[in-house]
């Protein structure tokens, strides 16, 4: 089984490509949201908040399985940009809220229009068994990944 590392990672990076060309080619809305500087996390975020809007840093960090710094500073360039705002929790003022602003309201759904349907499209060759297999797979190699980052951020160089 050695040498299927790099495998796998040329296959993941070349997946990302393709599905990053097929977005530029085929999605002309995509492009309108291309120029408002946001990535696909970022819309991931507002696209959740449209559904469950006043959501924690904490409770996005978790839907998006990536740390919390990560997810602080996605919250951060959406809110520079207009498009969140954090409220203090009433119910514990040492955490806060994210909120969807009304410029961001009409993002998310215009992210949720374009996006997600093309997202829908790229995994259509996959039966719903595959889909619940590579999205595991994924799941477990990128916790694996992220637990040995976690382990080497500690060390002294």
């Amino acid at each position: 089984m050695r040498g299927y590392a790099e495998k796998i990672y040329v296959l993941v990076h070349r997946c990302h490509e393709q599905c990053l060309k097929l977005m530029r080619a085929k999605n002309q809305p995509a492009k309108e949201l291309r120029e408002t500087g946001i990535n696909t996390r970022q819309g991931i975020i507002l696209k959740i908040l449209l559904s469950e809007d006043g959501l924690t840093q904490k409770e996005l960090t978790s839907r998006l399985e990536i740390t919390s710094s990560s997810c602080g500073e996605l919250i951060t360039k959406l809110e520079q940009a207009g498009y969140l705002e954090r409220r203090s929790s009433p119910a514990d003022k040492r955490t806060f809220n994210v909120y969807l602003t009304d410029s961001g309201r009409i993002l998310a759904k215009q992210y949720k229009k374009t996006c997600v349907v093309e997202l829908e499209e790229w995994a259509s060759d996959l039966t719903e068994r595959e889909k619940e297999q590579l999205f595991h797979l994924l799941g477990k190699l990128s916790k694996g990944l992220n637990d040995r980052i976690s382990k080497g951020s500690g060390r002294k160089s």
